[in-house]
């Protein structure tokens, strides 16, 4: 991994705190981190895999990427052996944390995950197992759970010249999953929970990473939504990594988004959940296998692509169109303007009598020479 620096140097209401504080609470809860001028690094999914996010926090600092410029999109336990473990060091690393459903459900003592499988699923039959397993690991750490209650629900910041929005599932609901087959028109319509000023989208949950630029809007340029990719468990492509994604601004107003797979320690990841009897071995194979345990929450064409292995991918955000306060002229722009309305009427009249002269002078002028 190399050191990247830039070129050249759920919910409809919003309830906004200063600069690096989560306020509100519920469905309100949103963290404003401010302005980031350089790569801002954003993953998803630690799912108690400890190793995975020891390799994460490891790459992160390769990068030259601080925790003030690291986001976690949320889910920082479920399907691995170590969920206390990996919770202390999310917590402790200084990194930016999200809510998400197993933060919410952890931290108000819910019975199930809120993971929005079905109930018929192998998937929400699994989710007992873990669910049941994540509980009692954390039963005597109530500061943990306390923690996670606090977690934002949702994380606005600005880089490059955008203004970013990151949730868990979607801009509506916490555990709404969005996969890389949903349709432009499905992922604008998703922006109408959130403020009007945000450009892009990032979100987590699915666990399979993509970005995609939206057709423009008006007054604005293409509008980005971005799976940034979870490291806990691979992404259903038969390969052991997970993925994260590095947004890098630069100085010609592009910013570029590079989705990249992270290598860590799959196989003593898998081991750990081997070594604990009471966990379903689905998911350890996954670890090793790079396929999910099941696949009845994915739509088809998630499906067909099982066992395809992703590539590493950039995309470049254009800057965004913005009009120039010169291209709007309006009658408010002249009430603000350095002389008085009054004034200005009487010089358009002014000047309307000068030319009025003029003609009458000239038409004088031509019947006498006429004549």
């Amino acid at each position: 991994l190399k050191p990247l620096w830039p070129e050249g140097g759920l919910a409809p209401t919003k309830v906004m705190a200063p600069t690096g504080e989560a306020s509100g609470s519920g469905e309100a809860s949103v963290l404003d981190i401010g302005t980031l001028g350089d790569p801002v690094l954003v993953f998803g999914g630690a799912y108690s895999n400890l190793q995975a996010l020891q390799a994460i926090l490891a790459a992160a600092q390769e990068l030259h990427i601080p925790p003030e410029r690291v986001i976690h999109t949320g889910d920082v336990v479920a399907y691995c052996a170590q969920p206390r473990e990996t919770t202390d060091l999310l917590r402790s690393s200084g990194v930016h944390c999200l809510m998400g459903n197993c933060e919410e459900s952890i931290s108000v003592g819910n019975l199930d995950c809120g993971c929005g499988f079905p109930e018929d699923s192998k998937c929400n039959e699994y989710s007992v197992n873990w669910y049941s397993h994540v509980t009692k690991e954390l039963a005597d750490h109530p500061h943990l759970r306390q923690w996670m209650g606090t977690l934002p629900r949702r994380i606005e910041f600005s880089v490059g010249g955008r203004r970013l929005a990151v949730v868990h599932g979607s801009p509506r609901n916490i555990s709404e999953f969005v996969w890389p087959s949903a349709s432009d028109a499905a992922l604008a319509e998703m922006f109408d929970a959130l403020p009007a000023d945000i450009d892009g989208v990032v979100s987590g949950h699915s666990g399979i990473p993509f970005a995609r630029l939206l057709p423009p809007g008006v007054a604005k340029g293409q509008r980005l939504w971005l799976n940034a990719g979870v490291i806990g468990m691979p992404a259903n492509d038969g390969t052991t990594r997970g993925w994260f994604t590095v947004l890098i601004p630069h100085a010609d107003g592009n910013l570029t988004v590079s989705i990249r797979a992270l290598h860590y320690d799959a196989g003593g990841a898998a081991e750990a959940i081997y070594a604990r009897p009471q966990l379903v071995r689905g998911y350890a194979d996954s670890l090793t296998s790079g396929i999910w345990p099941s696949h009845d929450v994915l739509p088809l064409q998630e499906q067909m692509m099982t066992g395809v292995e992703l590539q590493e991918s950039s995309l470049v955000w254009p800057p965004p169109f913005r009009k120039s306060s010169s291209e709007v002229v309006s009658a408010k722009s002249y009430r603000s303007a350095r002389y008085p309305l009054w004034i200005l009427s009487l010089t358009f009249a002014s000047a309307a009598a000068i030319m009025l002269s003029v003609a009458w002078s000239q038409r004088s002028r031509g019947r006498r020479l006429a004549s």
